[in-house]
């Protein structure tokens, strides 16, 4: 099912880094774990599509007792073949964000992989909106997981190494939020925020960082949709081109959050600082529960704004993160430019032509926009596939980005 190609580079972006032999893995062992997974994928249990995570390790690497800094090892008296019913029928069990069943062949074969148990394999904890920290790592074991239908994600541990998708095999990327121009034509909004000129960077990077996890809630929800990110300044001119459905008039801005959430988190580096455990021992822990009510407001605000991508058509915020309409459709007219796929690096211009006649209206609709519209960024989220990011980059060309999520665990 999987060409050979496909699991050669698998077992290479596996293996790199790694001089010792004792944690290579066999192609057949990879091979047989893809695709055991991806025929799992397309079977329903109960009406609901599979989502199963499967992880390749020796039972023998776990001592009975966990030790610290190890993740939680489930172990099953009674191995389970290691096949597409079985997975089909276990999967419910365990949630694929946070456990992944333990897979091993104790003979070598891998017609003998057998389910000897699950481990725990969660990143939570390490987000920056997380509420506490999370002291265990993610195990350093290959992992394949499905969350969606036909999909596969290839983990290094909490490391995305590669995915499958819509029938297309590709390696991850830095998130253009961090590496490209897209991040700069947010970035260029963002410094003229007066929290900008008082956080700095800690600000612009607990903003991006609520975008990320903004398109991560939303994909998680598997309905599609499309966010359009407009300045304050442009949002007259912009609302030309779109028709609301739902208008939120007294919607109040995100930004105000992320702006406390930076000062908090100063204040309370300066206290961990300054205070003295022998007679101040109040402090700390109250800049503490503030710290996580703020967390959680935002937490709420990024889900609410999830939520409004399940209807149909696009969710309108502006820079400030208000929420302005929602199930809006979008009529610019055709953009006559062309359409590039947007650099990772900013010194780097080279771009292949996109063709808008493979993706439908949703894409289309959202590359007109942009076009008309600069400085607004579209982020249009398949139903079962990845993200794609656009943004003007001039009067002739929109860049696109396919995969904003390239490096994200979606938890």
């Amino acid at each position: 099912m999987f060409d050979l190609h496909i699991i050669e580079q698998v077992i290479q972006l596996w293996g790199m880094g790694r001089p010792d032999e004792q944690h290579q893995l066999p192609g057949d062992w990879v091979k047989v774990a893809m695709e055991t997974v991806f025929l799992a994928s397309l079977k329903r249990e109960e009406d609901r599509p599979v989502q199963v995570s499967v992880a390749l390790i020796d039972p023998g690497r776990f001592d009975e007792k966990s030790r610290p800094g190890e993740s939680i090892v489930f172990r099953f008296p009674q191995h389970l073949h290691f096949t597409v019913d079985a997975l089909v029928k276990i999967a419910p069990a365990f949630d694929p964000v946070t456990t992944a069943l333990a897979v091993w062949s104790d003979n070598g074969d891998p017609s003998g992989m057998e389910v000897w148990g699950a481990i725990f394999t969660s990143t939570r904890g390490r987000n920056r909106f997380d509420a506490l920290p999370f002291p265990l790592s993610a195990p350093d074991v290959l992992v394949i997981a499905s969350r969606k239908i036909g999909a596969l994600t290839v983990f290094r541990g909490d490391k995305i190494i590669a995915r499958f998708n819509a029938g297309r095999f590709s390696q991850p990327t830095p998130t253009p939020f961090t590496a490209s121009l897209m991040g700069w034509s947010l970035l260029k909004v963002i410094k003229t925020h007066p929290e900008f000129q008082k956080y700095g960077t800690k600000y612009w990077r607990t903003y991006r960082d609520l975008i990320d996890r903004l398109l991560i809630e939303a994909s998680k929800r598997g309905h599609g949709g499309t966010i359009i990110w407009i300045p304050e300044a442009r949002n007259q001119t912009a609302q030309r081109w779109i028709i609301p459905k739902y208008v939120l008039d007294q919607a109040e801005d995100g930004v105000p959050l992320v702006a406390e959430l930076c000062a908090m988190d100063l204040h309370y580096r300066k206290r961990m600082i300054e205070d003295d455990p022998e007679h101040d021992t109040v402090s700390v822990p109250v800049v503490e529960a503030a710290i996580l009510e703020c967390k959680r407001k935002i937490i709420e605000l990024i889900e609410l704004l999830a939520q409004m991508t399940r209807i149909d058509c696009a969710l309108v915020i502006s820079d400030r993160l208000r929420p302005i309409s929602f199930g809006s459709m979008l009529a610019a007219p055709v953009w006559r430019g062309d359409t590039t796929f947007g650099p990772i690096e900013e010194e780097t211009y080279s771009s292949k032509h996109v063709n808008l006649s493979r993706y439908g209206t949703r894409h289309n609709s959202a590359v007109n926009f942009v076009g008309k519209c600069p400085g607004t960024v579209a982020f249009v989220i398949s139903q079962d596939g990845p993200i794609a990011g656009l943004t003007w980059k001039d009067e002739t060309t929109v860049y696109w980005w396919p995969d904003c999520l390239s490096k994200s665990w979606l938890v």
